[in-house]
């Protein structure tokens, strides 16, 4: 690409003179360890790439006057030089310096004047990009525009868009043939001339991958560009996503090779270092809903090299424990589907019911657009349990699918963001089930902030059951209410209808609601206030119980952890309940 010069004339003779690169998003913080520089009559943009032409704000206060007194005197070609760059060629520059007992201080007041219009914009796109919907797309958002003032930012964005889009989409030979703005500051015009030959698109050459850690047919189904496609770098970025999201490789690089003028095309090559096969996890945890509790983990993320997994996960606390396995490996597109197998055997004991349950299961896991995960299982249970005075054994054989949808600006403490989860499961006593029942559950959290250190949390959780016979239902089909996650300042599924004995038994309905206020009050401390209400309930009368408190949260190495005083208004015999509770806001 030829050196760039730009031109401007006093009697009508153009001079060669350089512009200065446009600088932008530079503080205007001056440290206050150091005197005062005040500008005045600029925006901020203007402002600030005036100081980023300066020494002068960076002077001490201690400095040599003779040190200041230098920079002072530069400062002004400084800022008509800083101003050019926004189009105003003429500048008026008032400057003042003083100094007293503890500091020196410097003022310029500045009047820009009329800009510098642009007269003639000569801006062609020549070789094969001339017919590239991406290049044409960069050309129309270009603000450069006849009439409009000149502003050399808009120039150099233009340019710096072309030169990227060359490297990106297989442009090896692309220059500038013509690149400068002529201006005339008599005038106050500017003429730009921007020529751009991209020459001949490359396509994909040969796909090399390096690696010994999955089949050559599973490594290559990552891909979706094959050799002899027009080159893309977005295309490799993707590649690179996806092969990084698989957890089966420790290191990728991605080496667009040299490109072969005589072919026309660029090879790749593709190198992978496999993650470790075995993965052990293991931790302690607490909430007031399960207690105490110790889990473990031991997964093989490679099982052979056709991408299989396989698992065993356990969780042990005094209210719920489980051991389950799963065996999984991709199927069809192996960037966003999978299948597992998975078994377990649970055990629950809360305040409302007892059970002990094995299950056996088959999941189809597929993301779709938009962020949306559909999850199909086929799951048998078999399920001891104690409700009340209801004891019983269920065999349930059942469909399902589950569609949830996760998006945040963070995964550590989210400003923005939303999860929404919508889940269907019925059996029928006809297939291998002791009952029939069809169930829908819909639940949603939205976070919101309103300030930078303040957000709002909505929750809602919905759900209805028609069953032939609800003393049929175990109690892992029936909807309780109360905990950490549902009615705060009522214990763990303690809320629902109740049997004659004042037990409480579950509803096939459920309805709660959950808002909260957080503030937070340092770097990793925040406090909380909050109300939740709503109740499991028979037919379409809810007796809604509420709960509303305070609390504390932490930004923990491990996650957020939630600390909260809440009080049941509906509960005579209990004042307050503590909730502590670990876990990601959505």
């Amino acid at each position: 690409m030829s050196e760039e010069s730009v031109t401007s004339s006093a009697r009508g003779r153009p001079l060669v003179r350089l512009v200065p690169a446009f600088l932008l998003g530079v503080s205007l913080a001056v440290s206050t360890a150091r005197a005062e520089v005040v500008l005045t009559g600029l925006d901020d943009a203007q402002s600030a790439n005036v100081l980023a032409y300066f020494d002068l704000d960076e002077e001490p206060c201690d400095a040599p006057a003779w040190r200041v007194e230098q920079q002072y005197q530069a400062a002004p070609s400084r800022i008509r030089d800083a101003l050019q760059a926004f189009g105003y060629y003429e500048p008026r520059i008032d400057p003042k310096l003083e100094r007293d007992a503890a500091c020196w201080h410097a003022t310029f007041a500045v009047e820009t004047g009329e800009p510098v219009t642009v007269r003639r914009v000569d801006v062609t796109l020549e070789g094969e990009a001339a017919g590239d919907p991406t290049f044409l797309s960069a050309r129309g958002e270009s603000p450069l525009r006849e009439g409009t003032p000149l502003h050399h930012g808009d120039y150099e964005a233009l340019k710096r868009r072309w030169s990227d889009l060359a490297l990106e989409r297989g442009y090896p030979d692309a220059k500038f043939n013509e690149n400068r703005i002529d201006v005339y500051p008599e005038q106050r015009v500017a003429d730009i001339v921007l020529h751009f030959d991209s020459g001949k698109r490359f396509r994909f050459g040969e796909i090399t991958f390096d690696q010994d850690v999955l089949s050559e047919p599973l490594v290559r189904s990552y891909m979706q560009f094959h050799p002899g496609d027009l080159y893309d770098g977005r295309e490799l970025t993707n590649l690179y996503i996806a092969l990084a999201n698989s957890g089966y490789f420790r290191n990728i690089e991605v080496r667009p090779g040299q490109a072969s003028r005589e072919t026309g095309e660029i090879p790749v090559t593709i190198v992978l270092t496999g993650a470790s096969r075995r993965f052990i996890s293991y931790g302690l945890g607490y909430s007031t809903d399960t207690g105490p509790r110790i889990r473990f983990g031991r997964n093989n993320r490679r099982f052979n090299d056709r991408g299989h997994q396989f698992g065993v996960n356990a969780q042990l606390s005094s209210v719920e424990s489980e051991v389950t396995a799963n065996y999984r490996f991709p199927y069809g597109d192996p960037r966003s589907e999978f299948i597992s197998f998975d078994v377990g055997l649970k055990a629950e004991d809360t305040d409302s019911a007892e059970s002990d349950s094995f299950e056996l299961g088959v999941r189809r896991v597929l993301q779709r657009p938009r962020n949306w995960t559909r999850s199909q299982s086929l799951n048998l249970v078999i399920e001891d349990y104690t409700v009340g005075e209801q004891i019983g054994r269920a065999q349930l054989l059942m469909p399902g699918i589950t569609w949830t949808r996760t998006i945040a600006d963070s995964n550590i403490r989210p400003s923005r963001g939303t999860k929404l989860e919508l889940q269907t499961r019925a059996a029928a006593d006809e297939l291998l089930s002791n009952t029939s029942f069809v169930q829908i559950l819909g639940r949603g959290k939205w976070i919101w902030s309103p300030t930078s250190k303040s957000r709002i949390l909505v929750r809602g959780d919905l759900g209805a059951t028609e069953e032939r016979s609800f003393d049929e239902l175990p109690p892992s089909i029936r909807f309780f209410a109360g905990g950490d996650n549902s009615v705060r300042g009522y214990d763990y599924e303690s809320l629902g209808p109740e049997d004659a004995n004042g037990d409480v038994i579950g509803g096939s309905s459920l309805a709660i609601g959950s808002i909260e206020y957080e503030h937070m009050v340092r770097k990793q401390w925040s406090v909380a206030v909050f109300v939740d209400s709503g109740n499991a309930f028979e037919g379409t009368h809810i007796d809604a119980k509420t709960g509303a408190g305070l609390g504390a949260r932490w930004q923990s190495p491990l996650g957020p952890i939630r600390v909260d005083l809440a009080h049941p208004f509906d509960d005579d015999d209990t004042s307050w309940r503590l909730h502590i509770s670990l876990g990601p806001d959505l």
